[in-house]
């Protein structure tokens, strides 16, 4: 049977759509029931035609209404039986592989995290994402696809460098420009890429529904401020349960595929303990000589709280919608130098290009995602979640400004790779970290604003003992870094 997967959504502007006349018998065949989450799926030999506002279709004379959503898929193995995924996208905020994970060579105290454990066992970690020193830049990089010199937003400090500009084009727009507002889409949580008077940006933006902590950080986990519509109030209920509870509330209301992005402002300082329900240790004293004793232990049970919490999203969940879901979890920056733990301590955590600033976890799992607990090496960076949900969502597959999607290692260990990955921090009120970083294969090279420059082989040097710029180099170290200054000047 010959075939075209025709998605309503790229026909607005076609007229009169026709696949040809091979016969006049036609037969519906639907796998699902459609509605405006799923495809109608139609295997036949006919005419079709599809009107400009792409609201109905003529199989052989006989009018058909297209629901609101919904892709019509003609004919056989070209795309048909695809249903939109949801997304479910999870960022914690300072949060590195020491406290998390397996990742080969770090071996220290983690958190108590069996749910993001399960989506690892189910899914896939990636070891060698790359994000920015500091969570501003990283999400800017996020929401656009771009480098942070691109976006301008380099640093949290100074606002010309902490503000994402009106004239980005963010994900969640670029998806529903590409599919005819096919998704409902929310930012809960953490924002943090604009001005404080500036309230209304994730809607400008583009976002369908935003409500959160619109600045980097919140004061008390138990006392803090929401914006929400432009206007803010006080929240008293811990930061971790209400974004949750705010998430489960929203994907409650959707009748469209959804793109929640859930930005956690745990475990971020302030060091607090959470509520006892939420973590193991029911011993654990809620005074602040007691956490300023020790620190640690309570950055991981806001890691652990957080843990429970996702849990607790996932089980709202119902079948038909877990089945249907990408989730895919992240670190935007590194662990808190207070906190962090050896090796990745030894040069440098969150706010310092070295691996233990720009190495976090990445964690894929869901729909569509066939290769089951397994470690992925292949090089990730920020703006490469852009492509992605751009990819997984039907609006674009590929490349985009400065990512590219890895939706093809979901299913492929031999799926192309990037050939390497770049991160950078600018515009600080102390410059001694600012600076770019770019890696291959093999080779890391950085080189910070004030001159300074470290270069490691990266592929057996993980924890950047050895900086090879110390002693004459060997050609192949010499070939890698002519190599790596050549990339960045393309840039």
């Amino acid at each position: 049977m010959l075939c075209a997967c025709i998605s309503a959504a790229c026909l607005g502007q076609t007229t009169n759509l026709r696949t040809g006349l091979w016969s006049d018998r036609a037969m519906w065949n639907t796998n699902m029931v459609p509605d405006s989450t799923d495809d109608i799926v139609l295997a036949f030999d006919i005419s079709i035609d599809i009107d400009a506002s792409c609201r109905s279709m003529q199989v052989n004379g006989h009018t058909t209404t297209i629901n609101p959503g919904v892709n019509v898929c003609v004919g056989e193995n070209n795309g048909c039986n695809k249903r939109s995924p949801n997304i479910i996208f999870i960022i914690a905020d300072d949060m590195g592989w020491d406290v998390f994970g397996n990742y080969p060579g770090i071996n220290g105290t983690k958190a108590t995290t069996p749910t993001l454990d399960s989506l690892a066992t189910n899914g896939i970690s990636f070891t060698n994402y790359w994000v920015n020193p500091l969570c501003a830049p990283t999400r800017a990089s996020l929401l656009t696809g771009k480098y942070a010199f691109r976006t301008g937003v380099g640093g949290v400090q100074a606002p010309q460098t902490a503000t994402l500009q009106s004239n980005e084009t963010v994900i969640q727009k670029f998806i529903n420009d590409s599919t005819a507002d096919k998704y409902a889409t929310a930012v809960i949580g953490k924002w943090h890429v604009n001005a404080g008077n500036q309230l209304l940006a994730p809607e400008n933006f583009g976002v369908g529904y935003f409500t959160g902590i619109f600045t980097g950080a919140v004061q008390n986990y138990y006392s803090w401020t929401q914006t929400s519509a432009g206007t803010q109030q006080n929240i008293t209920t811990y930061t971790t349960t209400h974004l949750v509870d705010q998430s489960v509330s929203w994907i409650q209301q959707q009748s469209k595929p959804f793109f929640l992005w859930l930005a956690f402002n745990a475990p971020h300082t302030p060091f607090h303990r959470p509520p006892l329900q939420l973590i193991s240790n029911q011993n654990l004293p809620d005074n602040q000589a007691a956490i300023n004793a020790n620190q640690f232990t309570y950055y991981l049970a806001a890691i652990e709280a957080m843990d429970r919490e996702i849990g607790r999203l996932i089980a709202s969940l119902t079948a038909a919608q877990r089945a249907n879901t990408v989730f895919v979890f992240m670190g935007d920056n590194g662990t808190p130098g207070q906190v962090a733990q050896l090796p990745l301590s030894t040069n440098g955590t969150k706010s310092t290009l070295f691996q233990g600033g720009i190495n976090t976890p990445l964690l894929v799992s869901g729909k569509n995602v066939t290769r089951k607990n397994v470690v992925e090496t292949g090089l990730v960076q920020a703006p490469d979640l852009f492509a992605t949900f751009a990819d997984i969502t039907f609006a674009g597959n590929g490349n985009y400004n400065d990512g590219i999607s890895i939706k093809p290692l979901f299913t492929n260990a031999a799926a192309e790779k990037r050939t390497f990955t770049y991160s950078e921090q600018f515009g600080n009120t102390s410059t001694t970290n600012d600076g770019y970083t770019i890696r291959n294969t093999n080779y890391k090279l950085i080189h910070l604003q004030n001159g300074t420059e470290y270069f490691y082989k990266i592929s057996t040097d993980l924890f950047e003992t050895a900086n090879l710029l110390l002693n004459p180099l060997t050609a192949e170290a010499q070939l890698n870094l002519d190599e790596l200054r050549l990339i960045k000047a393309g840039l």
